[in-house]
């Protein structure tokens, strides 16, 4: 005979009143099948967010790799943009091809009847261009070209000389938006310093200049917000951090950044 029924008695310890409970066995059956979805679901559920929590930090850890090339990308992008516009500049001034060490085609034969040439001594910077208080460093943290400062600002009183760093040939004399009256000198070796916000430009383009001669007066043409010089040192179509060459601006350092 099937059962259909349970009864449950309950008898107390004290008194002599007894309760009894009849229940169906369907009603157990379907207890217990509820308890089981619930519990299973309760696995599944976390079986679910432990596979899902581990898909979403390997899809985090994905994207941070891809952030971080990108960001590599974009400042190699930034770095070949302003090559490419140091280059464009020199190639328009002086209407020849450049390599790194200085002239492929013999375009300079005004200089060499007198058997021109740069002493790798005196090519590289080693004279400050003025003298001054240091207001921006060297920053390349950014992946917008336009955020970066490729050089150095020393804030000047206007028309005092700028003195070339290194001895060399100027590629650039002229006006840049930017930088307003602006000279780029080549010092072989793959040397190049450029000057910025000049109040006026002395030297000219294909001059020869010695290290220490004045070639410009300080100004503030361009975008700048008071007198001073903008330095770059590039080298092999990187920048390089003028203190690197002369820390003792470090010592009149008023930036903003200045810790």
């Amino acid at each position: 005979m099937k059962i259909s029924k349970y009864s449950v008695l309950l008898i107390p310890d004290v008194g002599e009143k007894k309760h009894q409970f009849t229940i169906r066995r369907s009603i157990i059956l379907f207890v217990v099948v509820l308890f089981s979805f619930i519990i299973l679901g309760a696995i599944a559920g976390l079986y679910y967010s432990v596979n899902t929590y581990a898909d979403h930090r390997e899809l985090q850890m994905k994207y941070e790799e891809l952030a971080i090339d990108r960001t590599q990308v974009m400042e190699f992008m930034s770095d070949l943009q302003r090559m490419k516009q140091m280059d464009e500049l020199i190639r328009k001034t002086l209407g020849t091809e450049l390599n790194a060490n200085g002239f492929e085609n013999d375009s300079l034969d005004e200089f060499t009847e007198n058997e021109f040439r740069i002493s790798y001594i005196e090519n590289i910077p080693s004279i400050a261009p003025v003298e001054g208080w240091l207001t921006q460093k060297t920053d390349l943290s950014s992946i917008f070209i336009e955020e970066n400062h490729y050089g150095i600002d020393i804030a000047v009183k206007e028309g005092d000389p700028v003195v070339a760093s290194a001895s060399g040939w100027v590629v650039y004399s002229g006006w840049n938006y930017e930088m307003g009256n602006l000279i780029i000198l080549s010092h072989g070796d793959g040397y190049f310093t450029l000057y910025g916000h000049n109040q006026s430009n002395l030297a000219e383009k294909l001059d020869r200049v010695h290290h220490g001669e004045v070639i410009a007066l300080a100004g503030q043409t361009g975008i700048s917000s008071g007198p001073h010089l903008h330095y770059e040192i590039w080298k092999d179509g990187e920048t390089i951090d003028p203190l690197l060459f002369f820390p003792q601006f470090s010592n009149k350092d008023v930036s903003p950044n200045n810790e």
